[in-house]
């Protein structure tokens, strides 16, 4: 299913720290200290059992209760992000999760962000990491990613740029392109390092004569075709 972000009083969304689509029990947590009404909510995921915390920043009486209309999660401090594909390299995920931490915040910063790691991933799966357009565009030449993705880091690599150089795009348009910059991530880690992981392990899986066979049929291929 397509990814629900976290949102104030949601009964389900995607779990920060599972990454579950779960239900959410929703308690409240107050503070009164010192004559201060601060409204803190915590989400407990039905799936992992983890809590998120959250800050009510409007609220309003409806039929009697008390409910937010407004609010921020504080913790974990992922913003509304998905989270990384478990492949991920180290360095990119770095990256993502700084971007994600300041989405909220700062959806220019996040971009920026988020276009350094795309150029570290690029380097992850063979290319130059130098120039997005043409590292994606090689990446589509060689059928490890699907052609449509050139379209959508065409996107990206704009974003990116505007990032570090303002130019004319919004700031509603940075929100709109850098929430989809991570999907774009997801997506590429998904294409280019755990489908042909998992297609790897299921061929090591196969018996090995007809295996060797099918390596023996595919150099001699390659050989009448060079």
């Amino acid at each position: 299913m397509s990814y629900v972000a976290p949102e104030i009083t949601l009964d389900a969304f995607h779990c920060p720290f599972c990454g579950t689509y779960a239900h959410m029990d929703w308690s409240w947590l107050s503070n009164n200290r010192k004559g201060q009404n601060i409204d803190y909510l915590e989400a407990d995921c039905s799936r992992c059992r983890k809590s998120s915390l959250w800050l009510a920043k409007e609220k309003r009486n409806i039929q009697g209760y008390i409910k937010p209309t407004s609010g921020e999660m504080i913790f974990p401090d992922f913003g509304s992000a998905p989270l990384p594909e478990g492949d991920m390299p180290e360095d990119v995920i770095k990256d993502y999760q700084e971007a994600a931490s300041i989405f909220s915040k700062s959806p220019r910063g996040a971009a920026a962000l988020l276009r350094l790691g795309l150029q570290k991933l690029c380097k992850h799966l063979g290319e130059e990491g130098k120039n997005i357009n043409e590292d994606i565009r090689n990446l589509a030449s060689k059928n490890i990613l699907p052609p449509l993705v050139v379209k959508v880091a065409d996107t990206v690599r704009i974003a990116g740029n505007n990032a570090v150089h303002p130019g004319e795009m919004s700031d509603e348009d940075f929100d709109h392109v850098a929430s989809k910059m991570f999907d774009l991530l997801n997506f590429i880690v998904k294409k280019g390092i755990s489908e042909p992981k998992e297609l790897e392990a299921l061929y090591t899986m196969t018996p090995e004569g007809p295996r060797k066979s099918a390596e023996t049929r595919d150099a001699k291929s390659k050989s009448d075709s060079a």
